[in-house]
Order: structure tokens, then C-alpha cells, then sequence
């Protein structure tokens, strides 16, 4: 009796230690993929569906950058074709210059031609007047306005030549002439002034415009830069993680149950769903890779299905997240998880409904809630395809 105790014993210690060792060599075995995936956590950022946004982005920007710079050409054109205009009129303006030079000298040679004509005949008027005795009966005249006056007056004329008519005549006709002159100098002088005034302004509005565009360009050039930047970057973590996924999976020993839970048990609400959207903090439209819960601080967390923790930490705009591997290719993602609010580490095992984290608004996030994701072999899916709230 003694002896067979004592080999019930001994039975029982190798079923303990054979135990304990196959628990080492699973727990040595899912240790194992959690470093390999942790190898690689710095360098995941961003999804396929992000790189998909940028090439929209970079063609929308090149074609906007096209567009600009066509219109940049057709302003140099229309700037080319206002210098020549511009020419011209300069040329126009010496020609009405020289021109508006000649009409002072025609101006002022007028003028003295005309004194000199109203000299002569007031001079022939005088004699005149004179010899018929009848200056002071002028003078008469012209300080009163009686009929009698007037009479003498128009026999007064009547004693004028004919010579002296055309005299009066033509110092009429040179006077009308003179003020014919000016009226034409003055017309040119403004119509010089408006064409130049018009010719700056043209200038003036096109190379403002040119300038818009000369800074609109640059702008786009950078953007466009900063855009292919970010999708080269992108390009490469996405091949990263889908990498790290595969090595991940044929390393892992979980299969896919294909079930899940609901990850927020407490709220069902959903603040946004998966795919295009315009983005609440970037303002821009963007894919978005998920479903974002509505939570309130600290709220739980729990496990949408079995699997291990592959990552728990801090990743750029998710900020403070969780991502899970189901087996099968299938993995989640739970993100804007708060301050100290992770729960569970790298290389464990998690069951279905377990809470692994508390809600936050880590990360690009504008308030507490959960942005939910489900992959399939590295690439996102639509969450509600797998889970209803």
C-alpha cells in the first residue's frame, strides 16, 4: 500500500510537471507573437483606406495646381498684350503732346492775330467816329437806352465800310476759331488722361491677380509635396502591418468564432459609421476606418470577441488604444482610450464581454468615445457587419 501511494504519488508530480510545461510553452508561445508584433507597433500609423485619401488628395491639388497655372499663363498673355497696348498709347501720348504743342502755338497765334484785329478796327472805328462829329452822341449812347439812342446807333453802322464788316467779321470767326482750338486741346489732354488711367488700372488689377495665383501655387506645390509625403509613408506601414498581421496569424493559434459583442455594454449609440466622411477636427473629407460610440469618461471597455492583446499603448491619433487578434485574420482596434485607462498588456488572453479599458479622448478627438475597428488580414471593415448594438 505504501508503495503504490508513493507511485500514485510520483504519477501525479509528472501529470503536474508535463502540466506546467505545456502552460510554459503556450504562455512562452503567445509571449512569442506579442515581441514580433511589438517589433513593429512604432512604425503602424495609418490604414490602406488613408492612402486611398491621399491619392484623391494629390489629384484634386494636381488638377487645382493645372488649373492655376493655366490661368497664371493667360494672365502673362493678357500682360503681354497690355505692354503692347501700353506702348502704344505711350506713343499716342507724345504724338497728343506734341500735338496739343501745336495747338498753343495755333492758340496763341490766334490770339494775337485777333487783338491785333480788334486794335486795327477799334482804331478804324475811332477815325471814324471822329471825322462825323458823332462821338459824343456814342457816348450818349451807351450811357442811356432810349429809342433815340438806338437810332443813332444804326446810323452809326450804316457809315461803316465794307472793309470794316469783314474786319468784324473775321475777328468774330478768328475768336470762335481760338475757343474751337481749345475745346480740341482740352479734349485731347482728357482723353490721353483716361486712356493712361485705364491702361494702369488694367496692369495694376492683372498683376494683382497674377500675384493671387503666383502664391495659390506655391501653396498647392507644398501641399501637393506634403500630401506624397504622407501617402510614401503611409504606403509603407500599411505593407508594415499587413505584414506584421500575417506573421502574427501564422504564428497564433486562435480561431475566429465569428461572433462578437457590442464593446460598449453600457451605450449604444453611434456617433459616426464607417467610410467617407468630412473629418470634425481636419475639416477635410476623409475615410474614416471605423464606428466612433458615444461613451462618458471611464466608461467601460469590454473585449468584442476572444483573442490576445497584440498592442497596448499609445499610437498618434488613436491615441491610447488596444488592438486584438481573433485568429483568422480577424483583429480590432479600440481607440481614445483614457489617460491610464488601459487594462489589459501585451500577450494576454482576453474573453468575449471582458473589460479591457476605460473611454477617453486621447489622440485627434474631440470629446469621450470609442473608435471601434475591425480588420481583416490587415485591411479595415465595416464594424456593423459584425456586430450589431
Amino acid at each position: 500500500m505504501h508503495r503504490r501511494h508513493i507511485g500514485n504519488l510520483q504519477m501525479i508530480k509528472r501529470i503536474t510537471y508535463i502540466s506546467i510545461v505545456c502552460l510554459l510553452m503556450i504562455i512562452m508561445a503567445t509571449q512569442s507573437i506579442a515581441e514580433n508584433i511589438s517589433k513593429y507597433k512604432q512604425q503602424l500609423n495609418e490604414t490602406q483606406s488613408d492612402i486611398s485619401y491621399y491619392k484623391k488628395q494629390i489629384k484634386k491639388t494636381t488638377d487645382d495646381l493645372n488649373w492655376r497655372k493655366y490661368q497664371r499663363e493667360q494672365i502673362i498673355k493678357e500682360l503681354e498684350q497690355i505692354g503692347i497696348q501700353k506702348a502704344e498709347i505711350e506713343q499716342q501720348i507724345q504724338l497728343i503732346e506734341s500735338a496739343i504743342t501745336s495747338l498753343d502755338e495755333a492758340i496763341a497765334l490766334a490770339e494775337e492775330e485777333c487783338e491785333h484785329q480788334e486794335a486795327l478796327l477799334k482804331e478804324r472805328l475811332r477815325i471814324m467816329y471822329k471825322k462825323t462829329n458823332t462821338v459824343s452822341k456814342l457816348e450818349e449812347l451807351f450811357k442811356s437806352n432810349t429809342w433815340n439812342e438806338l437810332f443813332i446807333r444804326i446810323r452809326l453802322m450804316n457809315q461803316v465800310s465794307e472793309y470794316d464788316k469783314m474786319l468784324l467779321k473775321s475777328v468774330r470767326d478768328k475768336k470762335e476759331e481760338i475757343e474751337q482750338l481749345k475745346e480740341q486741346r482740352q479734349y485731347e489732354i482728357d482723353n490721353c488722361v483716361e486712356q493712361a488711367k485705364l491702361c494702369a488700372q488694367q496692369i495694376q488689377d492683372l498683376e494683382v491677380s497674377r500675384a493671387s495665383l503666383e502664391s495659390a501655387i506655391k501653396k498647392d506645390q507644398q501641399t501637393k509635396q506634403q500630401y506624397e509625403k504622407e501617402q510614401d509613408y503611409l504606403i509603407k506601414q500599411s505593407q508594415e502591418i499587413e505584414q506584421l498581421i500575417k506573421n502574427m496569424q501564422s504564428q497564433g493559434n486562435l480561431k475566429w468564432g465569428g461572433k462578437m459583442v457590442w464593446p460598449m455594454p453600457t451605450n449604444k449609440s453611434i456617433a459616426s459609421k464607417y467610410g467617407n466622411r468630412l473629418h470634425p477636427i481636419h475639416k477635410v473629407w476623409k475615410m474614416h476606418t471605423g464606428v466612433d460610440i458615444g461613451a462618458k469618461w471611464n466608461e467601460a471597455i469590454v473585449a468584442a470577441a476572444d483573442g490576445i492583446v497584440i498592442y497596448a499603448g499609445t499610437r498618434g491619433g488613436y491615441g491610447n488604444c488596444i488592438i486584438l487578434d481573433h485568429g483568422s485574420g480577424i483583429t480590432t482596434l479600440y481607440a481614445h482610450i483614457n489617460n491610464r485607462g488601459i487594462l489589459v498588456k501585451n500577450g494576454q488572453f482576453v474573453s468575449a464581454g471582458q473589460t479591457i479599458a476605460k473611454a477617453g479622448s486621447t489622440g485627434v478627438s474631440t470629446g469621450p468615445h470609442l473608435h471601434f475597428e475591425v480588420r481583416k488580414n490587415g485591411a479595415t471593415q465595416d464594424p456593423l457587419d459584425y456586430v450589431r448594438p
